[in-house]
């Protein structure tokens, strides 16, 4: 870790150490810069392994004796063409409308430089010009190397999308699932079947999401991988509005999807929706037995083993899983939490699986009680209780495991104070508390150390 020499930067803010750019800027089109993040010159804070952002490691086929191809001569010759299995990397092809020659433009510049005698080469050769001209108009100083506006916008935005459509797609899962438990009276599910459907709704996000965003789909794990892995501030406040949004939309999808079932129930239970079993089943609650204590420290547990768990799978000097393994593991995980610890307050370990749906239950016209019941539960239930658990997992792990330099357990004593010290002037800085000069950071430290 190298620090500044100055304690000053020269926008007035504190500098601890070398910043890492959050995103290594793409020299060139859309492509390039995906292929850039792809071969892992970005640093990775990814649930779905080490390998998930470049799936083309291992070239290396299946072993073959040198004698085989003799007498199967066939072998290799079958499938020389693109395969969409969905066993592997989908391939990448160029589609008849963007080949080069489609546009009338295209036949203009060849004709025009068949003309010029530009072209007296081989076929093979033609073609391989004809390529590299039109990269160049692509990727020219006068282009931005999009071609069109919304291929500019996911490129900006891929890493939110990603967590939105990841967090949609885990909750609308398990959403669905729990619904669908409940408002059957157990005839279409059970409560081990519900908890599966949560598992493996996050194990099938984080497959698809994984190797763009990482899939955390969840703000304490975001906010963990802050505190002790180096994951950008930055990025995760962005992370944590995209995770609210996909629970949001999360919670749209499932209302309507089971909305019959939930006014069936509710009308043979002569009750309204909000005090039905469907209620249970979208938002998460302590049982009435359930004292607020015990409430809070299920919650606390089960984040943390969540999140030391995250953490261990994510230690490369441990005993990572294999590949593609983590995801799966990961899904195992979250359904055996919800089994053991989830009948007390329902099993949330997420701040977005409970606001999401509730909110959406508001707008509903559940009433805004919903924000209110058990002295504001949605707050220290899946927020405080969620957020404590999962840092606390954490710091757990690193304190009894973990040696890497990132975490600031691991920190030299003098190091952890100059980090503590800087972070704490500016946060005065940026609340402009006092009118005083901003301290000397290596004096400040001196003086805690006396």
């Amino acid at each position: 870790m190298s620090l500044n020499n100055s304690a000053n930067g020269a926008n007035g803010n504190v500098k601890d150490t070398t910043r890492i750019p959050e995103h290594e800027d793409p020299n060139g089109t859309q492509e390039e810069g995906s292929k850039n993040e792809g071969m892992g010159t970005n640093p990775s804070f990814s649930l779905a392994g080490s390998g998930a952002q470049n799936p083309n490691n291992s070239n290396q086929g299946p072993y073959m004796d040198k004698e085989y191809q003799s007498y199967n001569p066939q072998y290799g010759h079958e499938n020389e063409g693109p395969t969409w299995s969905l066993a592997q990397p989908l391939p990448h092809i160029v589609r008849p409308g963007m080949r080069h020659g489609a546009l009338p433009e295209d036949r203009k510049e060849d004709k025009e430089a068949m003309a010029n005698g530009e072209y007296d080469e081989s076929p093979e050769a033609k073609k391989q010009r004809s390529a590299e001209a039109r990269a160049q108009r692509v990727n020219g100083p006068n282009e931005d190397g999009f071609f069109n506006t919304w291929s500019k916008i996911r490129h900006h935005l891929r890493e939110p999308l990603a967590e939105w459509l990841g967090t949609t797609m885990a909750m609308t899962i398990g959403l669905c699932a729990t619904l669908s438990n409940f408002t059957s009276s157990g005839q279409a599910g059970s409560y081990p079947a519900q908890s599966a459907a949560w598992g493996f709704g996050f194990m099938v996000a984080i497959y698809t999401t994984g190797g763009i965003s990482g899939g955390h789909m969840n703000p304490a794990i975001s906010i963990s991988l802050a505190v002790f892995r180096g994951f950008p501030a930055r990025r995760c406040v962005v992370y944590i509005a995209a995770q609210l949004l996909g629970a949001i939309t999360a919670g749209g999808f499932a209302y309507a999807l089971y909305h019959d079932a939930i006014v069936n129930v509710a009308a043979s239970a002569k009750v309204p929706q909000n005090a039905s079993v469907a209620a249970q089943a979208l938002i998460t609650s302590p049982k009435p037995f359930v004292h607020p204590a015990t409430a809070f420290f299920t919650e606390f547990v089960g984040s943390a083993l969540l999140v030391g768990t995250i953490m261990a799978l994510g230690d490369d000097s441990n005993a990572p899983p294999g590949a593609g393994m983590q995801a799966f593991i990961l899904g195992i995980l979250i359904s055996v939490i919800i089994l053991a610890l989830g009948y007390n307050t329902g099993g949330c370990f997420n701040c977005a699986r409970d606001f999401g749906p509730r909110l959406v239950a508001v707008m509903a016209g559940w009433g805004g009680h919903l924000f209110r019941e058990m002295h504001a539960w949605w707050i220290w239930g899946p927020w405080c209780a969620d957020i404590s658990g999962a840092l606390f997992g954490a710091l757990v792990y690193d304190m009894a495991i973990f040696t890497g330099g990132e975490s600031p357990v691991n920190y030299p004593p003098r190091r952890r104070k100059r980090a503590y010290r800087v972070r704490a002037l500016n946060l005065k800085k940026k609340l402009r508390f006092g009118k005083k000069k901003v301290d000397d950071v290596e004096k400040s430290v001196r003086q805690t150390e006396e």
